[in-house]
């Protein structure tokens, strides 16, 4: 008599050491994907991923792009549109949908991503750290309520005609540690943001400020406090090893440390040189003009000042092919972009106080833009070009000024052929919210 199976058994019944034999032969897609299935699975993975003996293998940071949407594009033939998140897998070449446990993103501004966490910005100044692959988030104090000193007069400066909401205010937000809510962390647990106010236009004057929030529990949070820094205009900030360090729009460093009861400030590097090349390279160029975005990263220990050099506008076809004017010989319709045409990239000289430019990252890979920077070994990076800088566009503003153009700037810059050129092909000159990366990231 042969022995009867019982074929109607539910997947969801599986034991948990079945489980996690199964998740122990999957990739970090299906991991997300397996924990998608059911409230049972999704318990499984969290306690998996959640051990002391998984070792997630490296990935390649993702680049989170808008809703198709909002990229002035239909979601499909039939013209609904779609507000789920899509990742896109550089090594892989491929988008992902079906990944993130919520798909409410955007319904607030992406203020930063770091460590695997996005950092959300509502429009009603509401900040929040959420993790789109494991579905955690926490919910900070409103920055109307935080004590930030430039944001006395929120209300009503965003009623006015340049900006539509607060979130016009915040231009990044990092996390001061890479395991939030874990034991061995909770005490570093909280945030660092740059904010503040835009003058008239890009080249007009821009006033921000550097503030830190710490929140000892999981689901707690304290109020923002200034950091008082010396400078009118920030462009970027890091957290590494205690430190908070940031970066001027004139190419000036400050360092606090945290590791205390509260931050110090311990070093202020004035020197401009990486500023100057900068200079040197707008003067001999042909551009008509260039600006400048000044950015921090870690690097095999080190602190790297990169420098991304920015063409002021040119104008393109609807081809995406480059016109001399205006006008010009071409009848078809053009757009006014601007784009990123060269990076400088320095290194802090403990011994000496300065720094010392850098002609090769030599294995590593720099990825910056609205993200906390990041360096990663290429080996760890499949798909991705070592001594490279792959970059997104950081000049959220335009995205708000600009009908035409804004968020689309994005690319990889070799520093052995110092080139540019494209990692993700979209003939879409709008990208709003502008492309950011994200380490995956499932706990």
């Amino acid at each position: 008599m042969g022995i009867k199976r019982k074929l109607d058994a539910a997947w969801s019944d599986l034991g948990t050491d079945i489980s996690e034999c199964i998740l122990r032969r999957l990739g970090f897609v299906d991991i997300l994907r397996f924990k998608r299935a059911c409230s049972w699975w999704f318990s499984v993975a969290e306690s998996y991923t959640s051990s002391s003996w998984y070792r997630p293998c490296f990935q390649t940071p993702w680049l989170l792009l808008p809703p198709p949407d909002h990229q002035e594009e239909k979601a499909d033939k039939g013209g609904e549109r779609s507000s789920s998140l899509c990742f896109f897998n550089l090594d892989e070449k491929k988008a992902y949908r079906d990944v993130c446990l919520c798909g409410e993103v955007y319904e607030g501004r992406c203020v930063g991503s770091s460590h695997g966490w996005l950092v959300l910005l509502d429009k009603t100044a509401n900040l929040i750290v959420f993790n789109p692959f494991s579905g955690a988030r926490i919910q900070l104090v409103s920055l109307k309520e935080g004590g930030l000193k430039l944001l006395d007069d929120v209300d009503a400066f965003a009623g006015g005609k340049k900006y539509k909401d607060c979130r016009a205010f915040v231009s990044k937000v990092v996390l001061m540690s890479d395991h939030i809510g874990k034991k061995k962390n909770k005490d570093k647990d909280g945030v660092v943001l740059i904010y503040g106010v835009e003058g008239e236009g890009r080249h007009g004057t821009k006033m921000n400020r550097l503030a830190f929030c710490m929140f000892k529990d999981k689901d707690k949070y304290g109020r923002f406090i200034d950091l008082n820094g010396s400078q009118e205009r920030y462009d970027d900030v890091i957290c590494y090893d205690d430190v908070i360090c940031a970066i001027s729009s004139y190419g000036f460093v400050e360092v606090w440390d945290f590791s205390g009861s509260s931050p110090t400030k311990v070093m202020d590097m004035r020197s401009s040189l990486h500023h100057m090349k900068a200079i040197e390279f707008a003067k001999s160029s042909r551009q008509v003009c260039s600006w400048f975005h000044f950015y921090l990263v870690e690097s095999c220990g080190e602190l790297l000042s990169v420098v991304r050099v920015i063409s002021d506008f040119v104008y393109v076809d609807v081809d995406g092919k480059s016109v001399r004017d205006r006008d010009g010989d071409n009848n078809k319709p053009k757009i006014r972009i601007y784009q990123t045409s060269m990076f400088y990239v320095f290194r802090f000289d403990l011994h000496q106080k300065e720094w010392v430019e850098m002609e090769s990252l030599g294995d590593q890979i720099v990825f910056l833009g609205g993200n906390q920077s990041i360096s990663l070994r290429a080996e760890d990076c499949p798909g991705c070009l070592n001594n490279s800088i792959y970059f997104t566009d950081s000049s959220w503003e335009e995205a708000d000024e600009n009908h035409s153009s804004g968020g689309h700037d994005m690319g990889y810059y070799n520093l052995g052929d110092r080139n540019v050129k494209p990692f993700y092909h979209s003939r879409c000159y709008k990208m709003k919210p502008a492309p950011i990366w994200v380490l995956p990231n499932p706990w």
